[in-house]
């Protein structure tokens, strides 16, 4: 008898983990999904609106259109120019499409949320 309530009580605790498991690669698949049309994009999420740029610098002359704050598809990163902005340093640059028509174009990473800002590098295939 006390070794089917072990039994079961083990069993009872690895059904727990391996929930906990699924639950934790759920909430991650949730964060960084592929999108349908590509299995080249990742969708992360930009915490404002934001000017894009033909390339990856801050400059009003290279200023193509805006990305709208929000879950937006990135094609890879690549380093650029140093941008300070939401709290964040860095000189990283996201290729996307905007949402004013440019494709190809660049955003800082700093405008992500901290999820993504953490893991942008990690997720998108450098350029």
């Amino acid at each position: 008898m006390r070794s089917r309530s072990l039994r079961s009580a083990t069993l009872a605790v690895l059904a727990t983990a391996g929930l906990l498991a699924t639950a934790s690669q759920a909430v991650a698949a949730a964060q960084v999904s592929r999108t349908p049309a590509s299995a080249s994009t990742y969708n992360l999420t930009t915490v404002i609106d934001q000017w894009t740029h033909w390339s990856p610098d801050a400059n009003t002359s290279s200023h193509a259109g805006t990305l709208y704050a929000g879950t937006s598809y990135f094609y890879c990163w690549t380093y650029g120019a140093t941008y300070s902005n939401n709290g964040h340093t860095d000189n990283v640059w996201l290729r996307t499409d905007d949402d004013t028509g440019n494709r190809g174009v660049y955003v800082s990473d700093v405008n992500l949320d901290s999820w993504g800002w953490h893991y942008d590098q990690e997720v998108l295939p450098q350029c």
